[in-house]
This record gives structure tokens, sequence and C-alpha cells, in this order.
């Protein structure tokens, strides 16, 4: 073996997933890239890892999670956020733009070496938030790599639809996404104004903010908009039973429209807010349980494509305000480093998922929506060897100070989950075995998004 090189690797005895089906497998791993998937086990390597039958899938794609803003790296930065991602089988980011914009292609630059500084995985970037002022950059900005470009139709980087339409009109033209968090600013503002008039400041108030008919009559307009203009739109952080329905039935005219939901809408209802307040404060709000079952049913049939964390990590100082006025407490949760468990635990053990679909909504629909497949989101020759090898039936209770991010707590504090990730490997080095970290920054790519 070379000096400084990589070594070669054999992951032995692993279960893994071809056409859907579980086969055994040896996945011989050389120079960061997967040379060979075979039932051979007489081949040469420098180490040998026995996966015991375990099953081993592709390193999880995270499509949106807020991991670095310059404002607010008292919150998370590059490294605690993949650490816990690393931790959690992800190994890959799509960094989503929190509050200090990314809209132009000097940020892009700087956004892109802090992330090759201080990441422990590889990552892309969406850019944001956009408006008619920065539109004249999404040209630069592409050329770059970044090819998702965030707004809203809500406060508060509400874009109404003269700019909205403008927005897909460009994105399409550089082949590019438009990237929308839908929920209809004139329901959400005549609530507030009621609410705010009621005096009503306890955590219950902010989930009758929006309401499903906000995120629903937001998500149709962008589909006929998106129809009209022949443009990628990508809905975040669906959290609703109509917005399920209105993509089904765009998907099925041949509407270019993909979405997200993330493990908290599939875990929690607004119910649970009378328990644990502010710290399940976030934007889309909790739904009630037809929407949890609709968001699980749309990812067994395809209409949702994916599963993000959405990590958003605000402090606890940031969320105990909410107990005294839920407006002015942070709206997010840590959840990077939880998702794959909780998709296990939730999804796969109480058969609300197949490990078929888990494995499309994390890894390969991502990778295939942001443009880095087949490098990522794959076992296959060729591919980055980003493996992940999972304990079905593990069964460990969640602490929020056992996790490897900067914020303390979890939504899930007491939750015993069955199935977690034992090892993560990163394009062929291992970064996280048996509860320990064991990567550092330094090697992370950035990596461009061809669409």
């Amino acid at each position: 073996m070379k000096l400084n090189a990589l070594p070669i690797i054999l992951v032995e005895n692993a279960r893994i997933l071809r056409a859907s089906k579980l086969t055994r497998a040896n996945i011989l791993v050389e120079g960061g890239k997967i040379k060979s998937v075979t039932v051979t086990k007489k081949l040469n390597a420098d180490q040998k890892i026995d996966a015991k039958g375990r099953f081993v899938m592709p390193g999880l794609v995270d499509g949106h999670a807020h991991l670095y803003d310059p404002a607010f790296t008292n919150r998370e930065d590059f490294t605690s956020g993949t650490s816990a991602a690393a931790a959690g089988g992800v190994t890959t980011v799509i960094e989503m733009v929190l509050s200090t914009p990314v809209d132009s292609a000097e940020r892009v630059r700087a956004k892109i070496e802090e992330g090759r500084r201080n990441s422990l995985i590889d990552f892309s970037l969406h850019a944001g938030m956009m408006n008619l002022s920065n539109l004249p950059n999404i040209p630069e900005i592409a050329e770059l790599g970044v090819r998702s470009f965030k707004t809203f139709t809500c406060k508060p980087y509400y874009a109404d639809d003269h700019t909205l339409m403008s927005l897909m009109r460009e994105t399409t033209m550089h082949h590019s996404i438009l990237n929308v968090h839908a929920e209809d600013e004139q329901i959400a503002n005549d609530n507030l104004q009621r609410l705010l008039a009621e005096g009503r400041k306890d955590p219950m108030a902010h989930a009758e903010w929006k309401p499903n008919i906000a995120e629903a009559r937001a998500v149709r307009k962008l589909i006929e908009f998106a129809r009209g203009i022949g443009a990628r739109l990508h809905i975040s952080h669906m959290s609703t039973h109509e917005g399920v329905a209105a993509v089904k039935k765009a998907k099925k005219s041949g509407v270019r429209v993909t979405t997200e939901t993330c493990p908290h809408y599939l875990t929690f209802t607004r119910k649970d807010m009378k328990k644990q307040g502010p710290y399940l404060k976030m934007n889309p709000s909790l739904k009630g349980p037809k929407d949890v079952e609709a968001l699980w049913k749309g990812l067994r049939d395809g209409t949702v494509d994916i599963v993000t964390s959405e990590h958003a990590p605000g402090l606890r100082a940031e969320k105990e305000m909410g107990w005294r006025d839920i407006w002015k407490a942070w709206g997010g949760v840590p959840a990077i480093e939880t998702m794959l468990p909780v998709l296990l635990s939730e999804g796969v053990n109480k058969h609300r998922l197949t490990l078929t679909a888990l494995q499309r909504v994390c890894c390969e629909n991502p990778a295939k929506i942001f443009g880095n497949y087949p490098r990522k989101g794959v076992i296959m020759e060729g591919a980055d060897a980003d493996l992940v090898m999972v304990d079905l039936k593990m069964r460990r209770k969640v602490r929020g100070k056992d996790l490897h991010q900067k914020a303390d707590w979890t939504p899930y504090e007491g939750w015993t989950l069955e199935g977690w990730p034992i090892l993560t490997m990163h394009r062929g080095q291992i970064i996280y075995q048996d509860q320990q970290l064991v990567g550092t920054p330094g090697s992370a790519e950035f990596l461009p998004m061809t669409l």
C-alpha cells in the first residue's frame, strides 16, 4: 500500500438490496470507490470488516439541513453538524441557507470554502433566499454548481406571484430547481392578526397559525405555475395530506414536481405540543394523525420523494422563552443524527416502510433530484464508498446529551428506538463506529449539482 493511500477494504457478509431483494454480498473498496460488489470472498484487501449479516445501505443523502450560518454558529457549524450527520449515517448533505443570504457567487464561494475546511462529509448547497433583486445572480450561481434556489410563499422571505413565476423562468433557463417553502401568506397573516388580537401567546397558538389549507393553497398554486412554465419545482418539508394529494395528481399529469417530508412530521402531531410546547415549534407547524398517515403512504407509493432532516437546532434558552411567548421562540428542531434511527424504528420495524422504500427516499432519490447520482446514493461499482452498516434490532434510548450536535436536547428525548447505524464509511474512510465518532474535518468535497 502506498504511503498516505486509502486502504483497500473488504466489507464481508453484508446484506444489501439488489433489485429490491436482500442478498448477501461482499463489497470491495479501493481508492475511496466501490471496486466491486460480489459473492467472492477471496479478495485481496488491507482491511476486512465482517458485517455479520447486517444490513448495509448507501450513506444517506440529506437534502435539507441547516448546518452553517455565520450569524448563528452558537447553534451549529459545519464540524458539529456533520459530526452529528456521520453518527446518523448521513454521508452527503445539501446545506440549506438559514438567515444569512447565499444569493451571490461570492457568498456561494465563501460557504463552499467553509465547508471544505470544516465538514466531515461531502456537501452541496442550496442558494437563497431568492427574490427579484438577486434573480440576476442565478446564472453565475448555477455555473458554480448550485442549482437549487430557495424561496418562500410567506414571510419572512415572501415572494409574490410575479416573483415566483420570474424565478421559475430563470431557474428553468439554467437547468435548476426552484425550492419553495409553501404556505399561503394571506391565510397566515389573517390568522396571525386574529391570534395576536386575542392575546394568544401559548404554544398551541403557533399550531393554529398556518392550518392545512395554508399549505394546500400554496402547493396547488405553485404546481399550476410550474405546469405553465415547465419548471422544476421542489416543495420543502411538506406536512399535510392535502399537499400529498395535490402532488400526486400533478405528477400523474406530467408536472415536474418533487417533494420532501421530515421525521418530525412522521412522528409527532400538534397534540404533542401540549407536552413539549416550544420544543416542537417548527415551520410548517405539526398537523394531525390523518396527515401523518398520508405522509407515510406518500413515501411508500412514491408521491413523497424524499425524507430530509431539516435540521435546524435552537439552544434551550431560545426554546424555553416560548412557554411565555411562543412567537419569540426559535422555530426548528435538531434532527440529522436521529433521522435514520427514527425511520428504522417507526418506519421499517413498524412496517410503515420497507427497506427498499427507505433506501429510495433517503439515498437514491435525493442523489438523483439534486444531481449527484450515481456517485452518491447507491451501492454499485464506481460509486463513492459511502456505506452505512445498520443493526436493525439494536435498541437504544435517545438522550440529547449523547448526540453530537451543539444543542443538548432532542424532541425524541427518552424514546427507545429500534434500529441504529453502527458504522459509517465516507469515501472509503470509517468516520463513525460503535458509537464513537472517528472522522475529522479536512477531506470533504463540494459536490456540484449536475441536472
